[in-house]
């Protein structure tokens, strides 16, 4: 479909807070076209563009199966309630880290669901080798099409694989993204050797999540008969489809034990902020 078509048709669609997604898959890359500059093998089945390593979706850890499923559920479920409160986030880290604004890099997305990271939190996405890493596949919401458009017309990697046997060569990442994603892996230890393995010298790592238990700080409001109703609403919606509260597989209280994993495998800390309930953590190889 044109976008200009696309977009025309949305101009009269009046969308309902708590409908669910319209989904649009992204524009892919032929992996023929990275295959031999990227990736460690062609071990893989190309389908719509898409490369995947899975050929065993099942997993011996059920815990992370069971929160996964309901993952696909909230995902699905997204509504700009969710949408709009996490875009400061990303806007805040790309800025403290100077990660917003780099250019002509190849990024790796890992763990990056829709995609939606390469235009929300990059300023010149155009510019960039954006490849898209997770086990799911999952399609851009509507509200980041409306948002996002650019997610539409640049051509990314897309590979299904997990986080723990990323499927490059070595020594070919600028810089690897593992956003609200870590709590998500089944274990972020072997993922950590995989981005040191992946990254080029002096490459960079960005992981950013929330923390367990942690306070968000916010001002408390007046009593709201709206917000209470709003509230309700939100949770009826969650309810309706499946959407879990909690679906981390592990939640960390504090950034310790990632900074010394990073650390042992070699990486160098150049940046480690806890604010408000989350964290990032900026590493170099």
């Amino acid at each position: 479909m044109e976008l200009s078509k696309l977009f025309f048709d949305l101009i009269d669609v009046k969308r309902d807070i708590y409908q669910n997604a319209d989904l649009f898959q992204q524009r892919r890359r032929d992996p023929n076209e990275y295959e031999q500059e990227f990736l460690r093998n062609s071990d893989y089945q190309a389908v719509d563009k898409l490369a995947d390593f899975i050929k065993d979706i099942s997993s011996d850890v059920d815990n992370w199966e069971r929160q996964n499923s309901k993952f696909l559920n909230y995902h699905k479920s997204l509504n700009p309630h969710t949408f709009f409160n996490s875009i400061p986030i990303d806007h805040y880290i790309g800025l403290k880290t100077g990660l917003a604004q780099i250019q002509n890099k190849v990024v790796l997305d890992v763990g990056g669901g829709t995609g939606h990271f390469l235009s929300s939190f990059f300023r010149y996405p155009h510019s960039l080798q954006y490849f898209l890493i997770d086990p799911n596949v999952r399609l851009l919401h509507d509200q980041f099409v409306r948002m996002y458009p650019s997610l539409l017309e640049i051509p990314i990697g897309h590979i299904r694989s997990y986080a723990e046997d990323l499927p490059f060569r070595n020594n070919i990442a600028d810089l690897i993204i593992s956003s609200s994603a870590i709590d998500h892996y089944k274990d972020y230890k072997l993922f950590i050797n995989e981005a040191f393995r992946v990254l080029k010298p002096n490459g960079k790592l960005l992981i950013s999540s929330h923390l367990k238990g942690a306070k968000s700080g916010a001002t408390k409001k007046k009593f709201s008969v709206r917000a209470i109703i709003e509230k309700g609403l939100r949770l009826l919606h969650r309810l309706k489809n499946g959407v879990a509260i909690d679906d981390h597989v592990q939640e960390f209280e504090s950034t310790a034990p990632i900074i010394e994993k990073l650390k042992a495998k070699g990486f160098t800390i150049e940046q480690d902020e806890k604010f408000k309930q989350y964290f990032y953590i900026l590493a170099r190889k």
